[in-house]
């Protein structure tokens, strides 16, 4: 009977740890989609930011091109204006030769009756003379009525063309406002623009600036530590094997590594840290901690924290005048097995995957990495 219970219990205690293993898995599956909606995001709002910059550059292109249509159709409208003011002039000669040719009708008229008065009281005209007499003055009048009419329509032509003549002067006027507004928008635009591709040079500049800084460091590094100690060339880090450390899943280290991690780790610690000028470009020195796929995913994430939290303590411990500065600088964290290390054959190396990694990064190296990318896309598409 003792024997059943103690199968049951059994069992009742594998359904638990399976239970406990799948509500994990599914808190990890969570994280991994609130993960990829947020990189999603970032991505949809940068692709807004270059559609916006490019949207300005086609309402400017397109602003230029209507100011040029409008100065087109205002030298049309001078054009026009210039010779509405020549036929005006034409016009005003016109009627002033009528007008004296009237006047010396009028005066021509006067004489003829003053001579017709002479006549009739000298003479005694004869009935036949004085008819005569009547009908050339009649065709004076209606000659006088005629030329009187049409310097009254020439009057008339003359007053439509001023009329027309102001109104070309105040279309004009209106235009050359709206050319004026079209012109100090486009200059405002203009100058908006420069000042955004002016921006745009001085960040590229400056993140080129902070993107040397660690070529600077990782040369620091190489001449402190000298031969003796290899690094990675390019992201400047420390990597040791974690069967040199660590038996196999285990996280106590090995007494031999000690002096090992105290030889080199303190080392590299030291270059980093202990020049000032160095150090103002340090944010933070990682102790990641890395496995091989062998086991489950959080068995790993715990054990390879633990790995990267004994360095650390050996660190504190072996150095503890320093420990200021490591509470400033120095983060352990356990990576499981999510950065692998892979063959010429693109597949896991399983023994190299077990591994301690000192990384540090520079001050906004996460903020820089982004908006060069950022950069060069817009620059990839402005050419």
């Amino acid at each position: 009977m003792r024997r059943r219970d103690n199968g049951g219990q059994e069992q009742n205690f594998w359904i638990s740890y399976a239970d406990l293993m799948a509500g994990l898995l599914f808190v990890f599956i969570l994280l991994v989609g609130a993960i990829v909606v947020k990189t999603v995001l970032m991505r949809s709002d940068l692709f807004a930011i270059r559609a916006d910059l490019q949207a300005q550059k086609t309402a400017l292109g397109l602003s230029e091109k209507a100011l040029s249509e409008k100065k087109k159709r205002l030298r049309e409208i001078q054009a026009l204006l210039a010779a509405s003011r020549e036929a005006n002039a034409h016009l005003s000669m016109e009627l002033a030769l009528l007008q004296s040719e009237a006047e010396g009708l009028r005066i021509s008229v006067d004489d003829m009756n003053a001579t017709l008065h002479e006549r009739t009281t000298a003479l005694a005209l004869t009935r036949e003379e004085m008819e005569q007499l009547k009908a050339l003055l009649l065709e004076t009048e209606t000659q006088r009525a005629t030329l009187q009419s049409e310097a009254e329509r020439l009057t008339s032509e003359l007053e439509t063309a001023e009329k027309q003549h102001t109104e070309d002067t105040n279309l004009i006027k209106l235009r050359d406002d709206e050319m004026a507004q079209l012109e100090k928008a486009l200059l405002l635009k203009s100058r908006a623009y420069q000042k955004v591709v002016e921006d745009l040079n001085l960040t590229r500049i400056k993140i080129k600036n902070l993107t040397g800084i660690k070529v600077k460091v990782v040369q620091h590094l190489k001449e402190e530590l000298g031969d003796s100690i290899s690094i990675d060339p390019k992201s400047g880090s420390l990597r040791f094997a974690s069967n040199v450390l660590f038996n196999q899943g285990e996280a106590t280290l090995k007494p031999e590594a000690k002096q090992e991690l105290s030889r080199v780790l303190g080392h590299y610690i030291d270059a980093l840290l202990s020049d000032k000028q160095m150090r103002r470009y340090i944010d933070r020195i990682i102790i990641e901690g890395h496995t091989n796929s062998d086991g489950s995913y959080l068995f790993n994430l715990e054990l390879s924290q633990q790995r990267a939290l004994a360095v650390m303590t050996f660190l504190y411990t072996q150095y503890p005048k320093n420990r200021q500065l490591f509470r400033q600088y120095l983060s352990a964290s356990g990576r499981s097995f999510t950065e692998p290390v892979l063959g010429a054959d693109g597949k896991e190396d399983k023994q190299a995957s077990r591994r301690i990694e000192i990384n540090f990064r520079i001050k906004n190296e996460e903020a820089v990495r982004e908006l060069m990318n950022y950069l060069n896309a817009q620059g990839d598409g402005g050419a």
